[in-house]
């Protein structure tokens, strides 16, 4: 397991949830396509720029690489979109509690898309203990938002489906997390660019009461870094350890999101099933990386053992 990419991931997915909080609610930026958009061009000017001045090695874009990464593409694509609907319309709390059941899914998906045998009922249980967690606390959101809950579900079966494609890819084509991220990139922006299209009216940015404020713009920018940060840290701790453990790694992020969560955008109502769901999340994440250990010492000993 490679502790160096999870703790990257950890970093850039908090501190993405916090930035985009900022975007849609305290600025009131209701446009997260236009957001995602603006991340996958910044991405790809990036990313050339840096292959042209011999700083990178990316695939060619052929159609052959195209095609290998074009079905977790559209999933990336529908997680990202429904993602950022889903944090507009929750708190930051109830948000990082919700995709904590990406675990629960990655598992399955593991044994159905990667055809590998259950994992250590150890493994299950701690999974099981962090979905059940999740559904305690939403149980308790007295905020509770139909419509945000439904994209936040649907956000977290379309990200379970791209980490676990993305594993796929990087086992049968041997493709680098940056050949991904890059590929992924031009295959997302025509797609978003024809929905900004049909579905928003550029007019209104003009109107917006923030578009010419230099702290926005500042904002803004450092959104898309990140988004570009964030990408490929996932990318990396997919392909290094596993679709699973990114996306327990983003429940032990969630831990951290949370608390902070509570005190900023105007704080959370807490009630008792709250509380009792974050505890139920926090006792299977620290079971899953402990469980996670014991795999390590396990392969480590199988190893000097055949020495």
């Amino acid at each position: 397991m490679s502790v160096s990419s999870a703790i990257f991931y950890g970093f850039c997915s908090g501190s993405m949830a916090f930035l985009n909080k900022t975007i849609l609610t305290s600025y009131n930026f209701q446009h997260p396509s236009i957001l995602l958009f603006g991340q996958m061009i910044f991405t790809s000017i990036i990313l050339r720029s840096l292959k042209t001045l011999g700083y990178l090695l990316l695939p060619d874009v052929t159609y052959d690489n195209l095609i290998l990464c074009a079905l977790p593409s559209v999933f990336y694509t529908i997680h990202a979109g429904l993602a950022l609907s889903a944090l507009g319309g929750m708190s930051i709390p109830m948000y990082t509690v919700l995709k904590r059941c990406v675990p629960l899914a990655n598992l399955l998906l593991a044994v159905i898309v990667l055809g590998r045998g259950m994992p250590r009922m150890g493994v299950v249980a701690s999974v099981l203990v962090i979905t059940v967690g999740c559904v305690i606390a939403g149980l308790g959101d007295l905020t509770f938002d139909l419509t945000a809950y439904v994209a936040g579900i649907l956000s977290v079966l379309s990200q379970a489906s791209y980490l676990t494609l993305v594993q796929k890819l990087s086992l049968n084509s041997k493709m680098t997390a940056t050949g991904i991220l890059y590929l992924n990139t031009l295959i997302c922006t025509p797609f978003l660019f024809i929905f900004i299209l049909l579905t928003f009216n550029l007019s209104t940015l003009s109107t917006y009461q923030y578009i010419k404020d230099p702290l926005f713009i500042s904002l803004l920018v450092l959104v898309m870094c990140m988004g570009m940060m964030l990408n490929y840290s996932i990318f990396l701790c997919t392909t290094l350890n596993s679709a699973l453990t990114t996306s327990i790694v983003g429940v032990i992020k969630g831990v951290v999101t949370t608390l902070i969560g509570m005190v900023t955008f105007g704080g959370v109502q807490l009630t008792v099933l709250n509380v009792i769901g974050m505890i139920v999340n926090t006792i299977g994440s620290v079971w899953y990386v402990y469980e996670k250990y014991l795999e390590t010492l396990v392969s480590k000993r199988i190893e000097n053992c055949q020495v």
